[in-house]
């Protein structure tokens, strides 16, 4: 019985299903009252653009807890409290929608956002990418052990080649990796693809 090691890496591409909308509040006021009800006024009447606006439903809208930072301390400018609260939204790839959105947003004071395309499943595409990246990892191994006059029966390990992970994709599968979920940015949103690499390190069986 003998071993043989090889590596496979396979980029799948996917259309983007869904629009994450980031948004952020931010209001100052010379108290810190001041900024927390400009930064409540600020954001319910965004919220009410949303829902009466644009028709977007409660359940697409998430809304993290609210801050208030004093004034920073030795500072040339004026003193002021500033208040922020970051909604997302998650709105279909549609792009009539997400223009809609952020025309709106464009045109709302105190507020900047950011979009970013995502799958529905990711999990699923995921795999799917290390299943090919297995398979092609695979298939390096039986020409070689072709070569060598022998066969493939299994394989004794499967691992990470040690390159880095980040988001947006979650944590990757025991022992294999998932490079960055990418949008293409040469789309620039309008046809919206993302990119999912599964890598892996395999050291297959041989008899």
């Amino acid at each position: 019985m003998g071993k043989i090691k090889t590596e496979g890496r396979v980029t799948l591409e996917f259309d983007a299903e869904l629009y994450e909308i980031s948004v952020t509040v931010r209001t100052e006021g010379e108290t810190s009252g001041a900024a927390v009800t400009a930064g409540r006024q600020q954001t319910e009447a965004l919220l009410a653009a949303f829902r009466d606006t644009l028709q977007i439903r409660p359940e697409q809208i998430s809304a993290e807890e609210e801050s208030t930072e004093p004034p920073a301390p030795y500072q040339n400018s004026r003193a002021v409290y500033t208040f922020s609260r970051r909604l997302l939204l998650k709105i279909p790839a549609d792009n009539r929608m997400r223009e809609a959105v952020t025309g709106l947003l464009a045109e709302t004071d105190s507020v900047t956002y950011s979009v970013t395309a995502r799958i529905a499943d990711e999990n699923r595409q995921k795999q799917l990418a290390l299943d090919a990246a297995v398979q092609t990892a695979r298939e390096k191994a039986e020409q070689i052990a072709a070569s060598l006059h022998c066969r493939v029966t299994g394989f004794a390990e499967l691992s990470t080649d040690g390159m880095g992970f980040s988001e947006p994709c979650a944590a990757p599968a025991a022992g294999m990796m998932l490079r960055d979920c990418k949008m293409n940015a040469a789309a620039e949103l309008q046809n919206p693809k993302i990119r999912i690499t599964g890598e892996v390190t395999a050291v297959w069986l041989t008899e």
